[in-house]
């Protein structure tokens, strides 16, 4: 299934786009209803960003900016328009030194209220069939209507999508065992709402990958060293963050987030490059 999604990492995409996504438009070849991986979508941005990494645009999904769909093994395909999302999210880092959070603001703003993603939904753990504008998209920041009750239906948004103890086991496919395991360490945190618990979608990610990882052998339990590698980070981080936030200026705050986003961002690659050096004596010679 995944060979089916190989394509030409040569073509270009090139939708044109009023507004705040004219910039994007083109005259190469039409991609439109066509499947990227995300090693094609990096070949088809280094040109333009040579600095892309792969964990860069997985950076950028985790905070909720671009949100590719999965194939059933559970890998990313892009389509033309999350592609062209991803050009404009690069061009406005890269030309205009924007934070993430006013990147966001622009691509939820009136100008890109023409940008829609695919109606079909090839996996339930990964939302899709909504205009970015849309309160219940990963990056919104505005508040969404009640879908439904606390029973069946998502939970109300507000501002980030929020999930049933039901619908996570649904979506992610842990069993009951494995999230109870990756409670008692506190690797998720649900909160409660009236009587329900609720998890975040960083906790239903968290589940995800923590079960992918179940599957290969690593018992949940042993997970915690994630967590406490993880809180020994943030540590790091919080201080660096909240002086920068706390200065005088108009800008204090952006670039707080701009600095937050960059050593989110430098700490992934740093922590592969690591492991991929402790591990390479486990790789056959060349």
């Amino acid at each position: 299934m995944v060979s089916a999604l190989k394509r030409r990492s040569s073509v270009r995409v090139t939708t044109c786009r009023s507004g705040v996504f004219a910039s994007l438009c083109s005259s190469a070849d039409e991609v439109a209803g066509k499947f990227f991986s995300i090693g094609e979508v990096l070949a088809m941005l280094l040109e333009e960003f040579p600095d892309v990494t792969i964990s860069k645009i997985r950076f950028l999904e985790s905070q909720g900016l671009i949100a590719p769909e999965r194939t059933t093994a559970g890998y990313r395909k892009f389509t033309a328009e999350e592609i062209e999302r991803l050009r404009f999210i690069l061009r406005e880092q890269k030309d205009n030194f924007l934070p993430l959070r006013v990147i966001r603001d622009r691509l939820e703003g009136e100008t890109s209220e023409s940008l829609l993603r695919p109606e079909d939904v090839t996996d339930p753990s990964m939302p899709r069939g909504i205009r970015v504008t849309s309160p219940a998209h990963p990056a919104s920041r505005r508040p969404a209507q009640r879908v439904g009750g606390t029973t069946g239906g998502k939970i109300a948004r507000r501002g980030a999508e929020r999930f049933t103890r039901a619908e996570i086991l649904d979506t992610t496919g842990v069993d009951e065992v494995t999230l109870a395991a990756l409670e008692k360490i506190k690797l998720v945190r649900p909160r409660m709402l009236g009587t329900e618990a609720v998890y975040a979608a960083s906790d239903r990610d968290i589940v995800h990958l923590a079960g992918r990882l179940t599957a290969l052998g690593i018992e949940p339990r042993l997970l915690m060293q994630w967590r406490l590698s993880s809180e020994r980070e943030a540590d790091l981080f919080t201080p660096l963050v909240a002086r920068m936030a706390s200065e005088r200026r108009d800008s204090a705050r952006d670039d707080a987030e701009k600095l937050l986003d960059d050593l989110l961002s430098l700490s992934e690659e740093l922590h592969r490059a690591i492991l991929r050096n402790l591990t390479a004596h486990l790789r056959q010679p060349e």
